[in-house]
Order: C-alpha cells, then sequence, then structure tokens
C-alpha cells in the first residue's frame, strides 16, 4: 500500500496541473526551468489522534510558488489558483479519500527585488481504502 504522503502528492499534482495554466507545475522542479514556477514542497504526516497504527494520517503540504516580476500581482494570481484548485477538494487517488483544507500562505519579495516566492499550506485528512 502506498502512503498517504504518496497519495497527497500524486493527487495535489494532478489537480495543479489541470487548474495552472501560466505557470509550469513541478514535483521535482529541474534546475534551469523557467519562472514562475509551481513546486510541491514540504510535505510533513501524523497519525490521527484516535487512530490506532493504521495508515490514516493529517497531512501537511506545501505548495511553493516562484514568480520573476516587477509586482506582486502574478504571485498572487498563482497563489489563488492554487487555493481554488485544493481548498475543500475531497479528491481521490488510488482508492485514498483526500480532503483538503487551506492554512494558510505567504508571498515574499527577495533580496534581488525582482522575484516574487509565495508558499501556500494545506492540512489533507487521509483515509486509506
Amino acid at each position: 500500500m502506498s502512503s498517504a504522503k504518496a497519495m497527497v502528492e500524486a493527487a495535489a499534482f494532478l489537480a495543479l496541473s489541470n487548474a495552472i495554466t501560466d505557470a509550469g507545475v513541478y514535483q521535482d522542479a529541474p534546475e534551469n526551468a523557467p519562472t514562475p514556477l509551481v513546486i510541491i514542497g514540504d510535505m510533513k504526516s501524523s497519525r490521527l489522534p484516535t487512530k490506532d497504527a493504521d495508515a490514516d494520517r493529517r497531512v501537511t503540504i506545501s505548495i511553493v510558488t516562484i514568480v520573476e516580476a516587477e509586482e506582486r500581482a502574478p504571485l498572487l494570481t498563482l497563489q489563488e489558483q492554487i487555493e481554488t484548485a485544493l481548498d475543500g477538494q475531497n479528491l481521490q487517488q488510488d482508492g485514498w479519500l483526500l480532503a483538503f483544507e487551506f492554512e494558510d500562505d505567504d508571498a515574499v519579495l527577495s533580496e534581488d527585488g525582482s522575484t516574487y516566492s509565495g508558499i501556500t499550506s494545506f492540512t489533507v485528512l487521509a483515509i486509506a481504502p
């Protein structure tokens, strides 16, 4: 059986690939990938508090966004598309039920003054088949 994190990553990638049209969506971005980029970032899982040793998990996932622009607006547009694609979605992946819930996001100007980056975080309830 595949792990909850692998199922969350696969479902998020598919949903984002279908929803994001103006940026490359990657699980592992190539070194020279052109911006704008949407990347599946850090993931963390924990056992549900009322569950014994089974496969069900609570997974946190961070979606990284990188944009080279003179203003923050293109980054914010991508973050809105990410939130729309995942927040409140109940997705199926290889028999798993994955319930996505938006947690928070940020938008930061880099030191070079021409690159904006953001992280959009979700908590996912992953129920095994």
